[in-house]
């Protein structure tokens, strides 16, 4: 009886095992809703010592029409970080102008925030 409850055992197990594989294969490549992507507004903190670089690099990697509209603070004195993020707000949209698509980031500058 030991010996037939091991048996199934190591069968049933690698079975589930299997099972559980696939199904997670499976839904790795669907979509996890049916709905369309939600839009978040964006608040983007910008400023000197390397910080104003890691935030492009992170908003060249999200998905930009999901992260709209996008607002930019920075400190009045801080010019270049300001000018950085015209810069790839304007050549988003360069870019969907060419493909004939709307631009929905925008540039924002609250004078209140100095």
């Amino acid at each position: 009886m030991a010996l037939g409850m091991a048996l199934g055992v190591c069968i049933i197990v690698p079975v589930l095992l299997l099972i559980r594989v696939a199904y997670v294969l499976y839904r790795s490549g669907k979509p996890v809703g049916a709905k369309s992507p939600k839009s978040y507004s964006t608040l983007v903190v910008l400023g000197s010592g390397g910080h104003t670089a890691e935030m492009i690099n992170l908003l060249l990697v999200l998905e930009k029409h999901r992260f709209t509209p996008r607002y930019y603070i920075a400190a009045a004195t801080d010019n270049m970080s300001l000018q950085k993020a015209r810069s790839l707000e304007n050549s988003w949209a360069d870019k969907e102008n060419c493909s004939s698509q709307r631009s929905e980031g925008h540039l924002k500058y609250d004078p209140s925030l100095e």
